[in-house]
């Protein structure tokens, strides 16, 4: 089974058209701003391996080393506006953070920096709309203190309930087979689709390797309610000799 998965990944990425693929939204499209707009963040990567140290018979957890996790709680400011903290933590949302409108820069510092210190991250905001930040490093053996993003739309209009969008954050193209519809997915890209309610919607997704072929790297099922919709990230691994080299990280979550 696995030898006709990778045979028909193949043929997949050698010759499917990217015409159902899309790209991140241009910010300077020009649209009317939105009160009441929202930002949000994920970011994406593995966690150092645990470590602990056992003092008079009780274990204590370790930190983790320097710029091997992203900055634990992060400042969010638009200017001169009043900043506005937020942790991250790998592989979660975090809850909205309220944005002005119009497109503009968005200035994320480490907390603990001083004002005078260069933004740990600079993001360009969209014209409209609730928009999600995605963040990884910057490579996959560097560490946090580089990070990369990507902004989509995370407005109910763009990502409505009953759809998955699935990101493609890795360096390579990304073989994905979704029920019955195949498609290569760029890298830096993304793809949006229906999915049928109140069901599991089995998806699998392979990678090219070195003799041509492609290794599947992940295969689940998407499980939406009514009023829920998906989110599907895929990344560079970036932990201790990874078995695999690309990951995923699903998140699911109701529409509000």
């Amino acid at each position: 089974m696995k030898l006709s998965f990778i045979a028909g990944l193949l043929a997949l990425v050698c010759g499917l058209p990217l015409s159902a693929q899309e790209t991140a939204p241009d910010p300077k499209a020009k649209e009317k701003p939105v009160a009441g707009r929202h930002v949000r963040f994920l970011p994406v990567g593995d966690a150092p391996p645990f470590q602990q140290d056992i003092r008079d018979g009780v274990a204590y957890e370790l930190e983790p080393p320097a710029g091997s996790i992203p900055p634990r709680q992060v400042m969010v400011g638009f200017g001169d506006e009043k900043k506005n903290a937020v942790p991250l933590l790998l592989g979660q949302v975090t809850l909205p953070l309220s944005a002005p409108g119009g497109e503009g820069l968005m200035q994320v510092r480490k907390l603990d920096d001083a004002p005078e210190a260069e933004p740990w991250l600079k993001v360009n905001r969209p014209e409209s709309g609730d928009f999600l930040v995605l963040l990884w490093r910057e490579s996959a053996k560097g560490n946090w203190n580089t990070a990369r993003s990507l902004v989509l739309p995370d407005d109910p209009e763009s990502a409505p309930a009953g759809k998955v969008r699935l990101v493609n954050l890795s360096p390579v193209p990304v073989a994905v087979v979704f029920g019955g519809e195949k498609i290569k997915l760029e890298a830096g890209k993304f793809y949006q689709r229906s999915v049928p309610v109140g069901k599991d919607n089995e998806f699998q997704l392979g990678a090219e390797i070195r003799d041509g072929g492609l290794d599947r790297f992940y295969a689940g099922s998407i499980f939406q309610n009514p009023s829920e919709r998906s989110l599907v990230v895929i990344y560079r691994a970036d932990g201790v000799q990874p078995r695999k080299p690309l990951k995923a990280v699903v998140h699911r979550e109701p529409v509000k």
